[in-house]
């Protein structure tokens, strides 16, 4: 499961010289339903890693390096990543567990024996926060961005009515199709029909059917990349040409190698609701990011990768903070205390005290994408403030 090779974190002392190396966790999806999110993590870390690493980090006046060890959960996590999380809590003895998604399935291990874990993605909601308070999260929950989703479709779609297709089972699918409900409801939206697809289905026909039926402006897709894209296939082979929205990151490599040829008509009038991209940020440090990672990588860089690049600097200051690379209480005590790290490159929104965590949650932009047929990309459509489920600071690209 674990891999990679274990190394014993550097001692806490003080008086200067070198640390050595310190050895954090990593549980992603390399492999499963969610192997869209596990490798691009993985690589962003790497990157982070590696520029952490070009000078270090200080620690009760030691210098350490840092390096990760990976297991692949497989996108199973109350069995697969669950043994990964003993592993590294019992036997490698790692300070801190980074993780990708799976939180209510290491809420049990959590209470037995704390550790702190930091997730990268996971934006379910109801908020994985709710778990275990060991749990800090890198980025806006989905409450952040899918409000936007809604205000773009009243505001620049026309929509009066939107259609959901939702993949039953799924807790991102589920709570992603919550909200649309409850935030359609809000801003006057009716919700025309909501369908169920099953997880792991080929097959979706009769959900496409029940939301056709009902005539709406807008069809949602809720769930990850590899569960909406087959759905939206067969979706325009059904014949719908109207706008799709969905919250899944899509991006053009992920679209061309899962629709195949026909990507970029299928593509069409898509729009994405979730993090901003560092390919579309206004900031400088964000692109010059998207441009190491599409050269190192040969891949389009997501939102996840920004979040995972910047995740060794979290790590480093909270250790850095605590004056341990090995005491978890410590340096879980420090998370909450960190501010926002130099290096980092996410563009994130601090607390009014200036914390990186706003009660564990860390915060970016939220934006929304739209799929331009011309170019066969992804550009920024909408970029906004969603704290609270509210659309704030909103800045629209009419001609993206």
């Amino acid at each position: 499961v674990v891999l990679g090779t274990t190394a014993c974190s550097g001692g806490d002392e003080g008086g200067g010289g070198s640390g050595g190396e310190v050895t954090v966790g990593a549980i992603l999806s390399m492999s499963g339903v969610y192997s869209t999110l596990g490798p691009p993590e993985k690589n962003a870390i790497e990157m982070g890693v590696a520029e952490l690493n070009k000078s270090g980090f200080t620690v009760a006046g030691k210098k350490h390096t840092m390096k990760f060890i990976y297991a692949d959960d497989k996108s199973e996590f109350a069995t697969t990543g669950v043994a990964a999380l003993r592993q590294m809590i019992q036997v490698d003895k790692v300070p801190l567990v980074a993780f990708g998604v799976g939180s209510s399935g290491y809420a049990p291990q959590l209470e037995r024996n704390p550790i702190p874990m930091v997730n990268i993605l996971d934006s379910t909601y109801p908020s994985i926060l709710d778990y275990s308070p060991h749990i800090y999260l890198m980025r806006g929950d989905s409450t952040t961005y899918v409000a936007g989703c809604v205000d773009y479709a009243k505001t620049k779609l026309n929509a009066k009515s939107v259609g959901i297709i939702n993949t039953k089972g799924e807790p991102y699918s589920e709570g992603l199709t919550q909200l649309v409900q409850k935030y359609a409801g809000e801003q006057g939206v009716t919700v025309s029909s909501t369908a169920d697809v099953a997880l792991g289905s080929t097959d979706y026909g009769s959900g496409i059917s029940k939301v056709l039926s009902s005539k709406p402006d807008v069809v949602y897709l809720s769930s990850v990349t590899s569960v909406i894209l087959p759905v939206l296939k067969q979706l325009r082979q059904a014949g719908w040409t109207g706008p799709v929205m969905h919250s899944s990151g899509v991006n053009p490599d992920q679209a061309k190698a899962i629709l195949g040829d026909q990507y970029n008509d299928l593509m069409k009038d898509n729009f994405d609701c979730a993090g901003t991209l560092p390919t579309t940020s206004d900031s400088e440090k964000a692109r010059t990011f998207a441009k190491d990672y599409q050269e190192y990588y040969n891949e389009y860089p997501q939102d996840l990768t920004m979040w995972a690049y910047d995740l060794p600097f979290v790590v480093a200051d909270a250790m850095s903070k605590a004056g341990s690379v090995s005491d978890r209480e410590k340096i879980e005590k420090a998370l909450p205390e960190i501010g926002v790290p130099s290096g980092t490159v996410s563009g994130w929104l601090p607390s009014t005290d200036g914390k990186l965590f706003t009660k564990r949650d860390a915060r970016t932009l939220s934006e929304i994408t739209v799929w331009c047929q011309n170019s066969k990309t992804i550009a920024s459509a909408m970029v906004f403030d969603g704290l609270g489920g509210k659309v704030a600071n909103a800045k629209y690209r009419d001609n993206a």
